[in-house]
């Protein structure tokens, strides 16, 4: 049966990708929901609201789209009894802050949460190639919750690697999003962009180097860009290595074998994704099911998709969307018995 009504609450930086994740399974199990977008990103929201309206047979009442400046309504939403769930995709922190306020209420509770993803390099794989890849973790301003921001790469190949990371970097293009060839845009707000500067500033007092980048570019005068910062001599217990910071850094992490690679890539508070890069597939499918973590590709191996669940361990949230059990989470389980026949 359908759970019933559903809090929906979406973050700023994939909006209209993140509605449709929730929206269409929670319909198509029965549900009606109130969605709140993020306060930074609420015309994708409306315009699919009077898209609902509008052009579909969908009943009033069954999707209510509710704008809001703050935090209220979705504390509405996580602690009214007349909400028999609550789907929320956004930052760790607010996710507890959540689960909180829901708790008086027993009401279920979906959370899909922040990460801090590897991008695993095995001894046996192609460096060059690999490593020369890494600065996608740059895609969208670093703004992306399961994008590999830890590239663990074996120690003996550290400084190689360090240099092959600089040159993808220095060679990233980011600038106008409106340009078809560039990838990486403005963080979504000055507050954003603060914010990530703030950690690259906590690196650099950590002891990290920073290779090449962060700052705020000189030759971008409009816009809340950071510079594609790539920071070499990471410990993985530096903040910078520990949490997200949501912007266009990548730290490098040297690693001696690999149940060293194992034990840093499970020594985060989030497990969300991350990546694996062997010529040894059978060794890389080894080295994944001991990783702690919701998603994982192999040698470019893409996992997200529609019939794909996703969602993570730990700090990065409870439950999974898409697949089957993105439909299942929508619903109740109702068992009836009655008298057989004689």
């Amino acid at each position: 049966e359908p759970v019933g009504v559903v809090g929906v609450i979406v973050p700023w930086n994939f909006p209209i990708e993140i509605i449709l994740n929730k929206l269409g399974p929670l319909l198509a199990m029965g549900n009606t929901c109130v969605l709140k977008p993020a306060p930074d990103t609420p015309w994708n929201a409306t315009r699919l609201g009077r898209l609902i309206a509008e052009q579909t047979d969908i009943p009033p009442g069954v999707v209510n789209i509710v704008t809001s400046a703050d935090h209220l309504v979705g504390e509405v939403l996580s602690t009214s009894t007349e909400v028999d769930m609550v789907a929320f995709t956004g930052s760790t922190a607010t996710g507890r802050r959540i689960l909180e306020a829901a708790a008086p209420t027993l009401k279920r509770v979906f959370l899909e949460l922040g990460g801090k993803s590897v991008n695993l390099v095995l001894d046996d794989a192609d460096l060059e190639a690999t490593v020369a890849g890494s600065a996608v973790c740059c895609m969208h301003g670093g703004q992306g919750c399961a994008i590999p921001t830890r590239l663990l790469v074996p120690r003996s190949h550290y400084d190689e690697a360090v240099e092959m990371a600089r040159s993808a970097f220095e060679n990233w293009a980011y600038g106008d999003p409106t340009d078809l060839s560039v990838l990486q845009g403005p963080q979504i707000s000055r507050r954003q962009q603060e914010r990530v500067l703030d950690y690259i500033q906590q690196g650099r007092a950590e002891g990290a180097t920073v290779v090449t980048g962060g700052g705020r570019p000189d030759h971008l005068d409009r816009g809340w860009y950071v510079e594609p910062t790539l920071f070499a001599d990471v410990d993985n217990a530096m903040v910078i290595a520990q949490e997200e910071i949501f912007g266009p850094v990548l730290v490098v992490i040297g690693f001696d074998d690999d149940d060293d690679a194992v034990r840093i890539a499970n020594e985060s508070t989030y497990g969300l994704s991350g990546m694996i890069t062997s010529a040894d597939l059978d060794r890389a499918k080894a080295v994944a099911r001991r990783i702690r973590t919701g998603t994982l590709g192999i040698n470019g191996g893409i996992w997200y998709g529609a019939d794909a669940p996703f969602g993570g361990y730990k700090g990065s949230g409870l439950g999974r969307q898409c697949g089957i059990e993105g439909l299942e989470i929508f619903t109740e389980t109702k068992t009836v018995g009655w008298p057989a026949e004689n």
